[in-house]
């Protein structure tokens, strides 16, 4: 155990202490932060008068007084209330107000009813931002009229289709459109993480200082000493990542506090179009760890079968075929809409590492079946560890210049010949 130890955290000294480590994760801090705060470093420079948005509001007054000048005050109190819209009085031309859903004259649609004193109130808006706090501004217009009273909202939604909306059609373009940007850190990670051992392992290789640690230890001891070091490099670099997202979101939070806009981030506004991003983040934490180790423990097999680095960079083509397919699959199959392919590579080991938490996102698969997928990575990866570890045996001390898949069935025939 004090070898395992000692191999692990030389391992992991040889990439920590290194100032390419340090400058490298300097820019990558300085990008996340700029990236996140995309919008509010365009709000810096942006002019504030091409942010109001006006909004066609009709006001009904069917209420048993119809001579106060409700609809006049209630667009005046509207337009005191906020500086990010205009809100301009329109006429009511539908013949049925559930008609409202269907049409694009009018951005909002109120309908007074009953004793004025204590009205009964219909509200009616397209987008949900400003359905809610629309109340607000009514109630102080009654104030005025009534002194106390409060009258009796009801906020309509859109009518239901019958089936399950999951995200809606906004909600669903925003998650398709930055897929590529949530898992490119992972995509790095592991290719970071296989390349460093893949280079550890050829190293000690090539320059025959392998055959003097496996006389110290097993190979066994030494094949799982390179994966723990690879892995523990990959949480280390996962949380100086967070570390950096959560600069980003003070960030974003000083840029809340200036007053002089508001304060939005792509973190924000994936959390409010992501109700259940913690559920997520955990999802795609676990998925990413021991994906990893998939990628790792064939990446050490393939090490182990090389002999030289540009024996290496050849041999690794199919476990970048592996990364790069699941990586564009996460991409492209929710773009079109491939609901079942998704569903069927959520549940193929090292592809879901990045297809499961994104058909998660997508609706495509419950927490449960989520939660069934990594079981089913955890379980790939005790059983290829223990195929991989006889084969690593043989081939880290061999030095066969045979052609690839030769070698490959040679050392597995004599790996398992007993």
């Amino acid at each position: 155990m004090k070898k395992f130890r000692f191999l692990v955290g030389f391992g992991l000294k040889k990439r920590i202490y290194k100032k390419a480590f340090i400058i490298t994760n300097i820019i990558i801090g300085i990008i996340i932060i700029a990236i996140v705060n995309i919008p509010n470093i365009i709000a810096v420079f942006s002019d504030d008068s091409d942010e109001v948005q006006v909004l066609q509001t009709a006001i009904v007054n069917n209420s048993d007084d119809t001579v106060y000048p409700l609809e006049t005050n209630i667009i005046q109190t509207l337009n005191q209330s906020t500086e990010k819209y205009e809100f301009e009085e329109a006429d009511n031309t539908l013949s049925d107000n559930q008609d409202f859903w269907d049409q694009e004259n009018l951005d909002i649609l109120i309908i007074f009813s009953g004793d004025l004193k204590q009205p009964n109130v219909e509200v009616f808006a397209l987008d949900e931002d400003y359905r809610l706090s629309l109340t607000q501004s009514i109630q102080l217009v009654l104030y005025e009229y009534q002194d106390i009273g409060y009258a009796n909202y009801n906020i309509v939604s859109p009518p239901a289709s019958g089936e399950d909306p999951g995200l809606s059609e906004e909600d669903q373009m925003f998650i398709d459109g930055i897929g590529s940007l949530l898992f490119l850190p992972v995509f790095f990670l592991i290719i970071m993480a296989t390349q460093f051992l893949g280079v550890d392992i050829i190293e000690e290789k090539s320059s025959k200082a392998i055959e003097t640690i496996i006389a110290s230890v097993p190979p066994k001891t030494h094949f799982l000493s390179k994966i723990t070091a690879s892995i523990s490099f990959l949480l280390i670099q996962s949380a100086v990542l967070i570390g950096f997202g959560l600069i980003a979101l003070l960030v974003s939070k000083a840029f809340a506090s200036s007053g002089n806009f508001d304060g939005v981030s792509l973190f924000t506004e994936f959390a409010k179009r992501i109700p259940n991003w913690p559920i997520l983040l955990l999802l795609t934490i676990l998925f990413l760890l021991f994906g990893s180790l998939l990628f790792l423990v064939f990446a050490a097999f393939l090490a182990s079968t090389s002999t030289s680095q540009e024996d290496y960079q050849q041999a690794q083509l199919p476990l970048m075929f592996l990364l790069l397919g699941g990586y564009y699959i996460t991409i492209f199959l929710p773009i079109l809409n491939a609901d079942g392919l998704i569903r069927v590579f959520a549940y193929i080991p090292f592809f879901s590492t990045m297809v499961a938490p994104m058909a998660y996102i997508g609706g495509n698969i419950t927490i449960i079946e989520a939660i069934i997928s990594l079981v089913i990575n955890v379980c790939f990866v005790f059983l290829l560890i223990y195929f991989i570890s006889p084969i690593y045996r043989v081939a880290i001390l061999s030095y066969e210049e045979t052609k690839f898949f030769k070698r490959i069935k040679f050392y597995i025939k004599k790996a398992f010949s007993k």
